[in-house]
Parts: C-alpha cells; sequence; structure tokens
C-alpha cells in the first residue's frame, strides 16, 4: 500500500515538472521577442554612441589645433559641443578636402571616382559587397562605422559599417563594397543594406511605407546630406546591375529583403540627394 502511494507522489511531482518546464518553455517563446528587442536596440544605441564619442574627438582635436574655427561658428549638439557635420551639404559636388581625417575622405573621393569610370566592374556577385576593402583602423578610427543612417518616417537611425555583411547588419548597416562611399557626388549611388526586421526590432521592416518625397538622411564624419525617396524595385537577390551608379545622378539606394518573413527577393528604395 505504501509502494503505491510512493509511485503516485512520484508521478505527481514528474507531472508537476513537466507542466512547470512546459510553463517556462511557453513564456520564454513568449518573451524572446521582447528581450531580443530590448537587447539588439541597445547594441544599436551603443554603436552609434560609440561612432558619436569618436566624431567628437576628432573634432576636438581639429579645434585645438586650429583646422576649425571656434563653437561660435558652426552648429552644435544637443549638448552644446561644436557639430560641423550638422551642416547638410547641399552643393552638387563635395569638397575638395576636410580639415581632419583628410586622409579618408581623399580615398573615398578617388574610389568613387575609380569606380564610376571603371563601371563597377568588381561588383560582380553578392559575394563582392560583403566584405570591407579597406581597414578603418588605418585611418585612425576604431569604431568601424563611417556614418549614420537616419529615416525620420520610421523612427530608425543606425551605424553605417563598411561590408554588407551579417556582423554589421546586426550592429548596424552596411555599405555594400564596390559602391560608391557615402559623401555625395555627382555620378555616385552609395547602397545601404538594412535587415527587414531582426529578432523583434523593426530595422526596415515597413520600409513599403516610404514614399516619393520622403527623406533619408546620412551624417557622415564631415556634413550630412539629404536624399528624397523618387523609386523602388524588386529584383532577385543574385542581381547586381540594378545597384549600379546611374550617370549623371547622386543617389542613395537602400537595399533590403522581401517580402517580410519570406526573404526570396530583395527591394530597393532609390533616393536622389538634395542639392541647390
Amino acid at each position: 500500500m505504501k509502494k503505491n502511494k510512493n509511485k503516485k507522489k512520484k508521478r505527481r511531482r514528474i507531472l508537476i515538472l513537466l507542466l512547470l518546464l512546459l510553463f517556462l518553455a511557453g513564456l520564454g517563446i513568449f518573451l524572446y521577442p521582447i528581450i531580443s528587442k530590448v537587447v539588439i536596440n541597445k547594441k544599436v544605441e551603443d554603436n552609434i554612441k560609440v561612432f558619436e564619442d569618436e566624431r567628437d574627438k576628432f573634432i576636438e582635436e581639429a579645434i585645438n589645433d586650429g583646422k576649425l574655427p571656434s563653437a561660435d561658428n558652426m552648429p552644435v549638439d544637443d549638448d552644446g559641443k561644436p557639430a560641423p557635420y550638422k551642416m547638410i551639404m547641399s552643393d552638387p559636388e563635395p569638397k575638395e578636402e576636410q580639415p581632419y581625417l583628410d586622409k579618408l575622405y581623399q580615398y573615398m573621393l578617388r574610389r568613387n571616382k575609380e569606380l564610376f569610370d571603371t563601371n563597377q566592374r568588381s561588383l560582380n556577385s553578392s559575394a563582392s559587397y560583403m566584405q570591407p576593402e579597406i581597414n578603418l583602423k588605418d585611418y585612425g578610427i576604431n569604431s568601424g562605422s563611417i556614418g549614420t543612417l537616419e529615416i525620420d518616417k520610421l523612427g530608425l537611425k543606425l551605424s553605417i559599417f563598411l561590408g554588407a555583411n551579417d556582423d554589421n547588419m546586426v550592429a548596424g548597416c552596411g555599405h555594400l563594397t564596390n559602391t560608391s562611399y557615402p559623401i555625395g557626388g555627382k555620378n555616385t549611388n552609395c547602397v545601404i543594406a538594412v535587415h527587414r526586421g531582426l529578432g523583434g526590432s523593426d530595422f526596415l521592416r515597413y520600409v513599403e511605407k516610404l514614399q516619393t518625397g520622403d527623406i533619408v538622411r546620412i551624417e557622415n564624419f564631415w556634413y550630412t546630406l539629404e536624399y528624397k525617396v523618387v523609386s523602388y524595385r524588386i529584383i532577385e537577390p543574385d542581381e547586381v546591375k540594378p545597384i549600379f551608379i546611374q550617370n549623371g545622378k547622386d543617389m542613395l539606394t537602400l537595399y533590403t529583403c522581401h517580402p517580410y518573413g519570406i526573404n526570396s527577393q530583395r527591394y530597393l528604395v532609390y533616393c536622389e540627394r538634395i542639392t541647390k
């Protein structure tokens, strides 16, 4: 009799344990997207701050060296720090030089011209845009970022990293190697890849809400570029011609997966720079 009672108690404990494990598993499934979203958003925000702090350091050094005017002659950020990058570059062509990080700037100018002159011959597959062609540490940049992408309509702000690979696109967004660097100018098309949602975070999940005339903004180390949406296109994953430079145009192209949750195609948003 006692044995039977012990067996029943044991079965009851096992059943309770199984029910508890089932409950915890269900709770985990329910909470995962919430926790994941918090973690990813925190990582994105931290990466933006690291980039902005490093940019502030370069600006402060340039001011101390007399290469930049005092803060009274330039925009400031929310904390009152000098922020020349907030000036919108509306001239059709970039400046010839910059007061800080000019070595990197000159490389980008030369490379953008080469890409156009050579018809982007190295941009021939998805593998050709995943890995960066330069190491930013060679230019004194440790954050790994070259700017930020901002779309007010979607409440989106992300760091831009060189190379459209998985690591970069979890940390922010990726500049497609062998497309123009984000400094503007005639005969350029800077292509930026962004996830169509990631672990509960939206990223470009609602990209189809963007309409003609909506503003997309890039802040680099030196100034701000503003683009307006002009059109969109759906392509196959292995197509590269649709992201080539368009003769005579100054463009930014957003590149993301499509349809949402299936990801069998790619969704492009073509934007043209606003100049005076």
